[in-house]
């Protein structure tokens, strides 16, 4: 029996909670994430050819602004970066640090007939970092200052990050190489012959320990370098920055609330079972989190917002590191 004197439900009715989170969590959190970044890369695709067949500044507009929305997209999966995202390698695929002089030996070095083929190169020059290289946002690059042969590499990245992505979605609903879908092992967590998840707190602890490492990189990580490049270069952040770490808590959010009452429970289910004070703490940190970052977009050289901000994660994460992720361990 777990501690019914400090608000805690006892042990049954948790166990039941984390079976229903296991069972729910794919189909209402983790596949709709990958759909939802899966139609913003289909975007992005038409959008770079639509540039690499006419260079006009209003088809590098749409490129720039289809990307910004793939890669929010991205971010907000973030929070589910577990299993297949990184044991199968795809997070490599699509957001591995560009190296800007390695681009450049390639274009250089590649002939105007040859393809690039994008999968068989190093992770530094794929993914969403490459393709902000070659866009040059920051550097006011206009459609003008497209070589030929950086329009056709910027196509090639989009359709290997694209396909990317499919497989990403494929291996959650399908499977992969005669292995049951990723969303099934979650789901079936501590049945017989499951041999990736043995117990049913296993699969609750993965799901609350991924949020967790989110919150742990926006508060230590995310937050602190914004924060600190404003004070000490007297710096704004720039608004994609901003964007991005909106859409990673957005991430967040979605992931503990769920994402509609038709598809199924997120983590607040299983927390509002344990305490339910605890769970409204949370759930008001995220949107305090979230009001805050879009103040500080609205107007970036007020850093106030962005100390709220950092107060708000800072809740959301210790209690859930400190309070809740105990009681899914085994």
């Amino acid at each position: 029996m777990l501690g019914a004197g400090a608000g805690y439900a006892l042990e049954p009715d948790l166990e039941v909670a984390m079976k229903q989170l296991n069972e729910q969590f794919s189909t209402s959190v983790i596949i709709p994430g990958y759909e939802a970044l899966g139609g913003q890369m289909e975007r992005l695709v038409l959008a770079t050819q639509s540039f690499e067949a006419e260079p006009t500044e209003a088809n590098l507009a749409a490129v720039r602004t289809a990307w910004l929305a793939a890669v929010s997209s991205w971010t907000s999966t973030n929070t589910v970066a577990f299993g297949p995202v990184h044991s199968l390698g795809y997070s490599t695929a699509l957001e591995f640090p560009a190296d800007e002089a390695g681009i450049d030996t390639l274009l250089a070095t590649t002939a105007e007939t040859e393809a690039f083929d994008v999968e068989s190169l190093l992770p530094s020059l794929q993914g969403f970092e490459a393709m902000a290289y070659l866009l040059g946002t920051a550097n006011n690059k206009t459609a003008a200052d497209f070589s030929n042969q950086e329009r056709r590499y910027l196509s090639a990245l989009v359709v290997r990050a694209d396909g990317v992505t499919t497989d990403l979605l494929t291996v959650w609903q399908t499977g992969w190489n005669s292995n049951p879908a990723y969303g099934t092992l979650l789901s079936t967590a501590g049945s017989p012959g499951n041999h990736l998840y043995l117990s049913v707190e296993s699969g609750s602890e993965e799901i609350i320990r991924s949020i967790v490492n989110s919150l742990e990189v926006i508060s230590a990580e995310e937050l602190p370098d914004i924060l600190e490049a404003s004070e000490l270069l007297a710096e704004s952040p720039d608004t994609t920055t901003l964007q991005l770490l909106s859409s990673g808590i957005q991430g967040i959010q979605s992931a503990y609330v769920g994402t509609t009452a038709e598809l199924g429970m997120g983590v607040s289910g299983l927390v509002a079972i344990a305490n339910p004070t605890i769970d409204q703490q949370i759930q008001s940190s995220l949107v305090t989190a979230l009001n805050s970052i879009d103040q500080a977009i609205s107007d970036p050289t007020n850093t106030v917002p962005l100390f709220q901000a950092q107060r708000s994660v800072d809740i959301a994460f210790e209690l859930l590191q400190t309070e809740i992720l105990p009681l899914v361990q085994n």
